[in-house]
């Protein structure tokens, strides 16, 4: 189950990333980086990290050249045909800065294999925010608010008190219904396409829930609460480009 108050902030996020892709140009980056950055924040605390302002700051450097690199792409100017390209480059560098990252440190190099593959991951959620940025691009506003919708829905779905068992199906459910039902009051993106992305959203949201801990982020504030809120909301941005870059539905 989600807890009350990360499905709280990420329903906030979403609403930003809803008002930024009608403000369009480098308005829906900067919303994103928001995101991007309340992940760098608690990413650490989240995953019990030995090095934690080590990997936020890698978070957020990754995050924020993701954006940059989504953001010129798919820019006038440069207008690249395969935007995804641009992200390999990104990524190599996270490997390379985790790696590095690690011959840094002066702890004594505790807990090293978690520490790598815990930053690693991070770099990678918040890369996939620049999907929020793509987009915007392929689909317009319509596009945003479809998978907004569908994120938002199942980050409140999955904090009711529902069981164990039902609460996959539910979140996923009600991501496909809200996507399906913004499609129909925003127009411009086909039912077949909104209820796939519903479904993809929600789903990946899920399974970032399922590799993290809510357990003491049910009422305070702290770090590791913004880097769960953002996390499901960061990775939705790519799960949802992929459905308008395949043309599903």
């Amino acid at each position: 189950m989600t807890a009350p108050l990360p499905a709280g902030l990420a329903l906030v996020a979403t609403v930003v990333l809803a008002v930024a892709g009608y403000a369009g140009g480098w308005l829906i980056a900067a919303a994103a980086g928001l995101t991007v950055l309340a992940l760098a924040i608690g990413w650490g605390d989240l995953l019990r990290l030995p090095h934690r302002s080590g990997t936020s700051a890698l978070v957020l450097a990754l995050g924020a050249a993701g954006l940059v690199a989504g953001a010129l792409a798919v820019s006038p100017r440069f207008a690249v045909e395969q935007p995804l390209t641009v992200f390999s480059g990104v990524m190599a560098v996270a490997v390379l800065t985790s790696f590095g990252h690690e011959i840094m440190r002066l702890d004594g190099r505790h807990d090293l294999v978690e520490s790598v593959t815990g930053t690693l991951a991070g770099q990678l959620v918040a890369l996939l925010a620049a999907g929020w940025v793509l987009v915007a691009d392929s689909g317009g506003p319509e596009a945003v608010v479809v998978a907004v919708a569908g994120t938002a829905a199942a980050r409140v779905a999955l904090a009711l008190p529902v069981s164990p068992s039902l609460l996959t199906w539910l979140g996923v459910g009600t991501g496909l219904v809200a996507s399906v039902i913004a499609s129909i009051v925003v127009g411009g993106v086909p039912v077949g396409t909104a209820a796939t992305v519903g479904v993809a959203v929600s789903g990946i949201g899920i399974a970032i829930d399922r590799l993290v801990d809510a357990e003491g982020l049910l009422t305070r504030l702290q770090p590791a609460t913004l880097a769960r809120a953002a996390a499901p909301v960061a990775a939705a941005g790519m799960a949802a480009y992929a459905v308008f870059r395949l043309g599903i539905g």
